[in-house]
């Protein structure tokens, strides 16, 4: 199970001139109709109605630019070391 943490985002809405959007991970249960792939291991993030698995959702930002969304099932994200810091809840 992952650990929740503080965020490593700013606040919300647009940040203020001095303040940078910073990639960030969130952990989330997987919907039914999941059609995503885990950036880790390449496998299907799939829904499964009698297990409440999770994954872990990141925005990706490079240059306070936002660049994508990648999706790690929650045990791929922590293989891969936590790439985009600690998720939140």
């Amino acid at each position: 199970m992952i650990q929740t943490a503080t965020a490593t985002t700013t606040t919300g809405g647009k940040p203020k001139k001095s303040e940078k959007w910073r990639s960030r991970a969130v952990l989330r249960i997987i919907e039914p109709g999941s059609l995503v792939d885990c950036t880790h291991c390449g496998q299907r993030v799939k829904f499964q109605a009698r297990q409440r698995l999770q994954q872990v959702i990141c925005n990706v930002y490079n240059g306070n630019v936002w660049e994508r969304v990648e999706h790690f099932h929650a045990e791929c994200y922590l293989e891969a070391g936590s790439p985009h810091g600690e998720p939140v809840d």
